[in-house]
């Protein structure tokens, strides 16, 4: 499989893919202008374990909301506010994106800082039934149409 198979996938394009499908062969290329898609998609789908796991007390992080509620500091905000906005700023996709990651970040600090008030109930729901979610889907999403889109037009 192609990686832009791989993404075409991710967007639902090829029927009866119940769950993401498995990685292309190695050698595939992920990256443009810098940024492994693929990496930057598996980077916010482990967000969920790491947030279930800090909700849970069983994480070693020491998670930080002023840190994780910012969108310009995981791989992909920091590509997104350099090489992917000079590059690719003016696309729809792109600005949809962005705004959706932002959310997502949001998100997951609400997650985290309701956690840490000891309002654990409160902190799982939001991060299995919320806006976390949503926006969670979106990113994926989003990066995935992002991706294919660049290279239709390689």
């Amino acid at each position: 499989m192609s990686a832009l198979d791989w993404f075409k996938r991710i967007l639902g394009q090829k029927e009866n893919e119940a769950a993401p499908p498995s990685p292309p062969p190695a050698g595939a290329s992920m990256e443009v202008a810098g940024l492994n898609f693929m990496t930057a998609i598996e980077a916010h789908i482990k967000w969920k374990s790491r947030l279930e796991n800090y909700i849970q007390g069983t994480s070693s992080e020491d998670l930080k909301v002023e840190v994780v509620s910012r969108d310009d500091q995981c791989p992909l905000g920091k590509w997104i506010y350099s090489t992917g906005g000079e590059r690719f700023g003016s696309i729809d996709t792109f600005g949809d994106m962005k705004g959706h990651h932002a959310l997502f970040h949001q998100c997951a600090g609400r997650i985290v800082e309701t956690a840490q008030a000891g309002k654990m109930d409160e902190a799982m729901r939001l991060l299995q039934y919320g806006d976390y979610v949503r926006a969670s889907e979106q990113v994926k999403r989003l990066l995935a149409k992002l991706y294919v889109r660049l290279n239709a037009s390689a």
